[in-house]
């Protein structure tokens, strides 16, 4: 049976609900055991319409190719990846024995599902890898005996159904060692994510004063799209911080793997500057540790870095990148500005709820609010990711290149370039599926930060 190649991505499987089925979701339960070789997989979901089904029918290829299933029904992505990690008797073990399918489509629209594979060592399986083991199946599989969806219903002896929540907040309070919060107000929009379904459970364990929006987890997203980056979705967030006079706004998306803030006085905090607070926090509890940033991030990473006495290195954007990054590197913390936080505790990969804690207990045991705290981090003027639509990709970067190279203190090429001046720098990718080149960019002042984009786009704009 043939999928839709466009689906199968970098990092994960992801389309719109007409380009996805259950044969489909079969094939990946199928696909991540003939993979992996796993004789365990964990299965997850979100909230998704489609995704209980999708679920069950990742569930029957799995068990169809010979492993057992240990499904733990709506949860975050956090949970299930420390589902898939959790080496308490009751879970799956890390080892090569494991592996784990979590049905979602992250932050996407109602419309679009998908499927994040993984390792049992936490490292995620491509979609393109995915595929060619679908196809590689179907070329050896016989002719005239199609091994179809419903061949299969696995015995009850197969599916272990499994509440993780339980385990997942006691190894989160465990590691966070929180202090008494004394009643701080805290606003959490939930998105009507599944950060709903764990939320309640962690601030019934925090003396703290919760303000919930939109916790009920539901797949159409009727108050606004689930994507904490994204400014426009934090407006009522931004309202109940100032009504409720809150110490901090939190906001997840629809999978709980990203996390944003906004401050006591209603400013949105950008990622990259959670970052360096985060690096700073740390590198307080642990000297000398390395975080891995990307070359797409701010000035205030590597200043957060340096002044703590840690050791930065830069890694290609993308989630599984980064995984890797922090995994190779034994790394402290890893993260994205696009809002992905990545720790060791969690075999490198992201925990929205404990980055929640650690910035909690940042405002309890300083005793500064929120935006005293961020303030040093946002020294610098910067821009948003911008994308440029152009006809020809290389054309427009060979400008830049000419124009920038030349003149530049550094220029690092890691991911795209990235050039360096003395008080701004700007970094450009080429989009690998569209015709577009992303710019990121930052200056020391506002005027020459406008200055600089103007002048970028002039030159992409004349190629």
């Amino acid at each position: 049976m043939r999928f839709p190649a466009e689906i199968f991505r970098s990092y994960d499987i992801r389309g719109t609900t007409d380009q996805l089925s259950e044969d489909l979701a079969f094939a990946v339960g199928r696909a991540v055991v003939a993979k992996t070789r796993a004789k365990t997989v964990v299965v997850g979901s979100d909230m998704r319409g489609t995704s209980p089904a999708f679920a069950r029918a990742v569930a029957k290829g799995a068990v169809a190719a010979g492993a057992e299933v240990v499904d733990i029904g709506e949860c975050t992505t956090p949970m299930f990846n420390f589902a898939v990690l959790h080496t308490d008797s009751q879970l799956p073990t890390p080892n090569s024995q494991t592996a784990g399918v979590m049905v979602t489509a992250s932050h996407n629209p109602a419309e679009y599902n998908g499927f994040k594979v993984t390792r049992g060592d936490a490292m995620p399986i491509s979609g393109e890898e995915i595929r060619e083991t679908i196809e590689a199946s179907e070329a050896r599989r016989h002719a005239g005996k199609p091994e179809g969806l419903r061949a299969y219903e696995p015995s009850t002896s197969s599916v272990t159904h499994l509440d993780v929540s339980g385990p997942y907040l006691e190894r989160l309070f465990a590691l966070a060692q929180m202090p008494r919060l004394d009643g701080m107000k805290v606003a959490v929009d939930a998105g009507n994510g599944m950060a709903g379904v764990i939320l309640p459970k962690l601030f019934d364990r925090l003396d703290a004063k919760l303000t919930a929006l939109y916790f009920d987890p539901d797949g159409t997203f009727p108050n606004h799209e689930a994507n904490p980056i994204k400014t426009e979705t934090l407006k009522d967030l931004v309202r109940a911080v100032k009504k409720q006079k809150a110490a901090v706004g939190v906001a997840f998306d629809g999978d709980a793997d990203r996390v944003g803030f906004v401050d006591e006085q209603g400013d949105p905090i950008g990622g990259d500057q959670m970052l360096a607070l985060l690096a700073a926090l740390r590198l307080k509890e642990h000297p000398e540790g390395v975080v891995i940033w990307s070359p797409n991030a701010s000035w205030a990473v590597r200043d957060a870095i340096r002044d703590n006495g840690g050791r930065g290195l830069w890694e290609k954007v993308g989630r599984t990148n980064i995984i890797k990054r922090v995994q190779s590197e034994g790394a402290i913390l890893g993260g994205e500005v696009s809002a992905h936080y990545f720790y060791p505790e969690f075999g490198g990969m992201e925990s929205s709820e404990f980055t929640m804690l650690l910035v909690l207990k940042a405002i309890a045991e300083s005793g500064k609010p929120l935006s005293a705290l961020i303030a040093p981090f946002r020294a610098y003027a910067r821009s948003p990711e911008t994308n440029f639509e152009v006809y020809d990709k290389e054309k427009a970067l060979a400008a830049l290149e000419a124009t920038y190279a030349p003149g530049a203190a550094a220029v690092e090429r890691l991911d795209g370039a990235r050039y360096e001046y003395a008080d701004w720098w700007f970094n450009v990718r080429k989009s690998n599926t569209e015709p577009l080149i992303r710019v990121n960019a930052e200056a020391a002042s506002p005027e020459l930060l406008s200055a600089k984009m103007r002048e970028i786009a002039e030159i992409i704009k004349k190629t």
